[in-house]
Formats: structure tokens, sequence, C-alpha cells
């Protein structure tokens, strides 16, 4: 007779289709992971201004001219330092300033 052939019967069918869901799922997300679909990537451009330092001028005068009223002052000095390396007492007339338009 057939002594090696084993039946199996599937005695819950709601667990049969999770195991099965979730092992598509799992499936799935593998392989997006290893294609790199599920990558997401920027689409947004950075826009900046230029801005040349004159006499008295001091980083908080110049971030709160560009700044947006939603933006705190101490964030928009943080983020003009950080994009010209520069600190507050580096700063000289003439310098050239590159501020981001989304301050």
């Amino acid at each position: 007779m057939n002594a090696g052939i084993r039946r199996y019967r599937i005695k819950s069918r709601f667990r049969f289709t999770a195991f099965i869901v979730i092992v598509m799922l799992l499936i799935v997300g593998g392989l997006s992971f290893v294609t790199g679909t599920a990558r997401s990537t920027a689409t947004t451009v950075d826009e900046y201004t230029t801005y040349t330092v004159c006499a008295g001028d001091t980083l908080w005068s110049i971030a709160d001219e560009y700044r947006d009223e939603a933006t705190d002052a101490r964030k928009a000095i943080f983020v003009i330092s950080k994009v010209n390396d520069i600190k507050a007492e580096d700063l000289q007339p003439g310098m050239v300033l590159t501020i981001p338009t989304d301050l």
C-alpha cells in the first residue's frame, strides 16, 4: 500500500488562511527589502539665498530678517551657522552668507 505517503487535513480554515496571508506578507516584504523598492528618496531641492554681511550685523539680526514667523530665532541662527560653518564671533563685514529660503 501507500506506506510512505502522509495525507494532511486542514482542521481550521481560519488558521490556515491567516498562516498563508502572513507567509505571503513576509515574502513580499522580504523581496521588496532585497530589491530596494521600499527605499524612499527626497524629491525636494533645498533653495538658498545669499546675504552680504554689513557692519553692525549680527547673526540674530540676519536670522530675524530671513526667518519665518513660526520659526524660533535661535533655531534660525543655528541653521545659518551650520550651513555656513561659522560662529557668531566669525561674522565679518563683507562676508557672503548662504541662507536657506525655508527658515
